[in-house]
């Protein structure tokens, strides 16, 4: 959900920078392995803005680009959310999402990587399909947890896992302040506070005394696609293919002797 009128850059394109350089590659080489540091960490800072300036058009084309295939079909991106992030089947549904990019813009030569493919369906489920926010259900009705990335080195999942449980207990706290990080243009002062307005949230999310690292940049495409889920749970209720898993029921009481 870009502000009007200003240029639409997603976190995403900032989460790929932080790939090796066959993630930038158009589709047709490897599949790449996950980062192994947070974007943001390690990086000089003119790195990091030729980076973001490389990138930029192409981010703004992809976005635009899922936004038109979401306009007309708003389901289109669930497939690529069923899939773990960095991984084969996500790279899948990416390449078969991009047939489609092309054909909706008119934009046969537009290349786009599955994380920044990802970022943009992400975001423009939320935007096309839920511009008015939708209303909690009472009782509550929570969502399923996000698919956690499966692929990769231990040191890069205990890094990004927290964050998707982050996501996952934050999004329905507070789903106002959720859409707010995305209300934000990327990578600007506005949504660093726009995430830590989420503060107070993530720390009744987190055992007493735990430290994490947060990227605001990662955390936006977290929000983006817990938001979606989450509002198509609350919009259809508990048949939505995104609802949480029933709660077990309590183990029967053994009988007496």
């Amino acid at each position: 959900m870009m502000k009007k009128g200003r240029t639409s850059i997603f976190a995403l394109a900032m989460l790929a920078l932080a790939l090796p350089a066959a993630a930038m590659a158009q589709y047709g080489q490897p599949t790449p392995t996950p980062p192994q540091s947070m974007p943001g960490h390690g990086e000089s800072a003119p790195a990091a803005a030729a980076a973001a300036s490389a990138t930029r058009a192409t981010a703004t084309e992809a976005f635009a680009a899922a936004a038109c295939v979401i306009g007309r079909n708003a389901t289109a991106g669930d497939a690529l959310f069923a899939t773990p992030p960095f991984s084969a089947g996500e790279r899948e549904q990416a390449v078969r999402l991009l047939a489609e990019m092309r054909r909706c813009a008119h934009r046969p030569q537009l290349a786009s990587t599955a994380t920044m493919i990802r970022g943009a369906f992400a975001e423009a489920a939320v935007e096309v399909g839920f511009a008015t926010p939708q209303a909690p259900r009472t009782p509550p009705l929570e969502a399923a947890p996000l698919v956690r990335p499966t692929d990769g080195d231990a040191a890069f999942l205990a890094q990004i896992g927290p964050m998707y449980q982050l996501t996952d207990c934050a999004t329905p706290r507070q789903p106002d302040l959720a859409r707010a990080v995305l209300a934000t243009d990327p990578g600007t002062p506005e949504e660093a506070t726009a995430v830590a307005a989420l503060n107070p949230t993530f720390i009744a999310c987190v055992p007493a005394g735990s430290q994490l690292r947060i990227d605001h940049r990662v955390m936006r495409f977290m929000f983006a696609e817990a938001l979606y889920r989450w509002s198509v749970v609350q919009r259809d209720g508990p048949t939505s293919r995104w609802a949480a898993a029933p709660a077990a029921a309590p183990a029967s009481a053994s009988a007496s002797h």
